[in-house]
């Protein structure tokens, strides 16, 4: 399974950022291989669009769980078209949302 989060900085330490398209980094969480990686979100700073864009970006990692505190409405208007799944972040670090998520403790919002 893949769970992305926005971040304020990068890795799993990282605190979760209140807005996903202009968050500074994306985590990208493998379950599967116990892995972790963080990409520069290069959308961020986009006059219009930062919300689609990170939308088609989570479906080009085939992200199966979004955990965010926050979405866009256009953001959200892509993802309910897709399979991925949103839960809202807590204000704990990438790896203890993770956690949390793993742990049935985090709210589905869709």
């Amino acid at each position: 399974m893949i769970i992305a989060l926005p971040t304020k900085t990068s890795g799993e330490k990282a605190f979760i950022s209140e807005n996903l398209g202009r968050a500074n980094y994306f985590y990208i969480y493998d379950t599967d291989k116990v892995d972790g990686k963080s990409f520069i979100n290069n959308f961020q700073n986009e006059a219009h669009g930062a919300g689609v864009k990170t939308a088609e970006f989570l479906m080009k990692y085939s992200t199966d769980i979004l955990i965010t505190p926050r979405i866009g409405e256009k953001a959200l208007e892509i993802l309910l078209e897709t399979d991925i799944k949103i839960y809202k972040a807590t204000e704990k670090i990438a790896r203890e949302n993770i956690n949390d998520f793993l742990n049935d403790k985090l709210e589905e919002l869709y």
